[in-house]
């Protein structure tokens, strides 16, 4: 029976680790394997089966979360005892055994990556699968329309690291904006269509703009857009001064205003100048749904003419009579709190959820290029799934097909569209489903989201006008807390490629977005073995203007004591958080500048760096008229390793 019985190993009853005093190898579970079916109840724990697989399989190191840190002796010891007892574990060609090495969990923003709390997420129906575009799975990821290239990208910026982080959902985001905007072909999609009908438009016939796929990859070829008497425009792009969004703006034109308004002029993005001139409005709600304009045919593609002004706003447009309708899914960040289950009591991460997550908008016109994009793309994926062949290589998914609809947004296609032609009737009518997916946005419009609902913009410069003059005069700020010194961790190091004297550094500075800092300095002989510096405690000035050294940017400065005989960083306590500022004894705390980069901001750093030294204790000091040692938070004192007495900082 469960629990009746099982195996432990006896090794070390007085260690200090309770993994390496008796632990279970073996315990007894009535539940139906993969392979065995029910004819066995006796399984393996995973601290057993753990090591043993890796050798069996011929893994060499075996990478684990930090969690697993303490198991670590118990993985050596397994591998050991059955090799001192000559069992044949490693496959012939492997001569070593698996080594297990730790590193931080890759923790993101507004997401879970935990596989309880995904099951969870699946089971209770709180998204629609494995593969819903918001949850961080490779389906997921795949079905949203991310690129591997995109996770490769952020994997590399993120790098990996020994010290638990939370990574920011916008630096994820940013990298599959740059690698999509390097591929991806544009197009014209208007997401909330206002009917505009062009009344001087006198030809039956369309007229059609040649537009480029990609403006900087000319081998994408050219589309033929459309362009006739009816056509879609964002309902965005008029703001409507006489209609009920004027009335709740008291009449004015929201200030940088370039689109179109009653009366005036906006130009179609490839096509002609239009002008509204009467504006069609709903019965009840008064709200616009239809436009009536008259198109300048002299401003044909880009054209202003001599004499007449410049119409500065463009705006997409999709001609109605070829438009194809389709539906599309904008998909946003699942939690709304950085850490889901921090702002619950019991730490229930689903109080959480984000209930703007998922905004499904119908009715969304498409030009007609993008139909044919889609039919070819559905018949490659339909002659992959009736292929004979055993193995598909570079098999393709609905996904791979994506878009910049333009002004809005990257775009993919989900694998629910279809495309049919009716068999029974005559005239072999097509029936078009088309569902997109929103990638990402064309900029981090979460962050601006967040900001606007925790600060009065407007309130901000006027208080900052309020202060100019004699007030803004008696606030000066002293040069010392103009400065950012900040707690930070060396994460990894490496030789310079160009400079023997220099070496690059990742570290973490704290910063909001998770992301190391590359830091270039000049410790290479100071610390031959470049391993030692990994997982130092350093303090870090990180804003300083950022400054290119032998090609490489570095991003922030180390300080170090130095004398005639030797130079050492300057190290604090472990318990201290990445990021934290440091003070100093005595003095206001610090309000540093965001960048110390014009000329008055460096001449005061400068100063700054000429009273940084080491007292006759070795402590880290600013000597003005007195003293000033450096201080955390926790109270205790920076300093160097080997205590450099009455030494610059630098």
């Amino acid at each position: 029976k469960e629990g009746e019985h099982i195996l432990r190993a006896n090794i070390d009853m007085a260690s200090p680790n309770l993994n390496m005093r008796d632990p279970t190898l073996y315990r007894i579970k009535h539940e139906s394997h993969q392979e065995t079916a029910d004819k066995w109840c006796i399984y393996p724990m995973y601290d057993f089966s753990h090591p043993i697989s890796d050798a069996v399989e011929g893994i060499t190191h075996s990478l684990c979360t930090l969690e697993f840190e303490d198991h670590r002796p118990l993985y050596d010891w397994i591998l050991q005892k059955l090799s001192q007892n000559k069992v044949q574990i490693l496959p012939p060609e492997s001569t070593k055994l698996p080594q297990q090495i730790e590193f931080s969990r890759l923790n993101i923003k507004n997401t879970v990556l935990s596989k309880r709390k995904l099951i969870q997420l699946v089971e209770q129906k709180y998204v629609s699968g494995w593969d819903d575009p918001r949850l961080p799975t490779l389906s997921g990821l795949r079905r949203r329309g991310v690129t591997p290239e995109a996770l490769r990208l952020f994997c590399e910026r993120v790098g990996i690291s020994k010290t638990d982080s939370n990574i920011d959902y916008g630096a994820l985001e940013e990298c599959i904006r740059e690698e999509m905007d390097k591929t991806t072909p544009r197009a014209f999609a208007v997401l909330k269509p206002l009917k505009v009908t062009i009344t001087n438009w006198d030809n039956t016939n369309l007229e059609y703009f040649e537009a480029d796929r990609h403006p900087k990859i000319p081998e994408l070829g050219r589309r033929a857009v459309p362009f006739g008497k009816e056509l879609y425009i964002e309902r965005t792009d008029l703001f409507d001064v006489e209609g009920p969004e004027g009335k709740a703006n008291d009449g004015k034109v929201p200030r940088g205003w370039k689109r179109l308004l009653p009366n005036d002029q906006v130009r179609l993005r490839y096509a002609y100048v239009i002008q509204c001139d009467e504006i069609i409005r709903d019965a009840t709600t008064q709200e616009p749904i239809e436009l009536k304009c008259t198109y300048l045919p002299e401003t044909r593609a880009g054209v202003t003419p001599e004499g007449m002004k410049r119409v500065k706003g463009i705006v997409h447009w999709v001609e109605a009579t070829t438009a194809v309708t389709c539906r599309v899914n904008q998909y946003d960040r699942l939690f709304t709190t950085d850490e889901p289950g921090s702002t619950s009591e019991d730490g229930d991460f689903l109080q959480d959820i984000n209930p703007k997550s998922l905004d499904v908008i119908s009715n969304v016109v498409l030009e007609p290029s993008i139909v044919q994009d889609v039919t070819m793309k559905l018949k490659d994926i339909q002659q992959q799934e009736t292929s004979s062949t055993a193995v598909i290589t570079n098999k393709k998914y609905a996904s791979d097909l994506a878009y910049q609809f333009e002004r809005s947004g990257y775009f993919a296609l989900d694998p629910a569209s279809t495309i049919s032609t009716s068999d029974n009737d005559d005239d072999g009518s097509t029936t078009v489903d088309l569902v997109f997916n929103r990638i990402v946005t064309l900029r981090d419009t979460w962050g601006i989201t967040q900001k606007k609902g925790n600060k009065d913009n407007n309130g901000q410069k006027q208080r900052r006008r309020g202060t100019r003059g004699a007030a803004a005069a008696a606030v000066v700020v002293e040069d010392l807390r103009r400065v950012a010194f900040c707690a930070a961790t060396i994460l990894e190091v490496n030789p310079h490629p160009d400079a023997d004297s220099l070496l690059v550094l990742k570290v973490d500075c704290g910063d909001e977005d998770g992301l190391p800092r590359t830091v270039v300095a000049g410790l290479a002989s100071i610390y031959p073995k470049i391993e030692d510096l990994v997982g130092k405690r350093v303090v870090a000035v990180t804003n300083l203007k950022p400054a290119k050294m032998r090609g490489i940017e570095s991003r922030a400065m180390l300080l170090a004591a130095t004398d005639e005989q030797t130079t050492e960083l300057l190290e604090i306590s472990s318990a201290i958080k990445n990021g934290e500022l440091l003070s100093f004894e005595g003095k206001e705390k610090s309000q540093p500048d965001n960048m110390l980069k014009s000329k008055g901001a460096i001449k005061a750093w400068e100063r700054v760096k000429a009273k940084l030294r080491t007292n006759t204790d070795g402590e880290a000091i600013y000597d003005d008229s007195s003293s000033h040692r450096m201080m955390t938070s926790s109270g205790s004192i920076v300093q160097t390793k080997s205590i450099i007495k009455n030494s610059a900082i630098q």
